[in-house]
């Protein structure tokens, strides 16, 4: 019964904040031009924190994508040092006396 209440009032407080931030005027409706003016010199505010946030992670991704492709690709490639004699294959060269 407890989690009923506490769903339903959980529901109600959600609905009830979406009614108000919809239904709520909007804060350019009344202002002047040059009040507008002054509002979007000051800046996004917290956007623009989000949006520097996003492009540091997106660019760490890239990096660490980039990284990962490099150690991939150098150890598909042959490294070009002569197999060693304890190997067991021939190395093309007499062995020394």
């Amino acid at each position: 019964m407890l989690d009923l209440l506490l769903s339903a009032a959980i529901t109600l407080g959600a609905i009830s904040a979406l009614m108000y931030v919809m239904g709520r005027p909007s804060r350019y409706k009344h202002m002047t031009d040059r009040e507008f003016e002054e509002d979007t010199k000051q800046g996004p505010g917290l956007g623009a924190a989000i949006i520097g946030m996003e492009r540091a992670l997106r660019r760490r991704e890239a990096d660490f994508v980039i990284e990962q492709k490099q150690r991939v690709e150098k150890d598909a490639t042959a490294s070009g040092d002569k197999p060693h004699p304890e190997s067991g294959e021939s190395t093309g060269e007499e062995p020394e006396s």
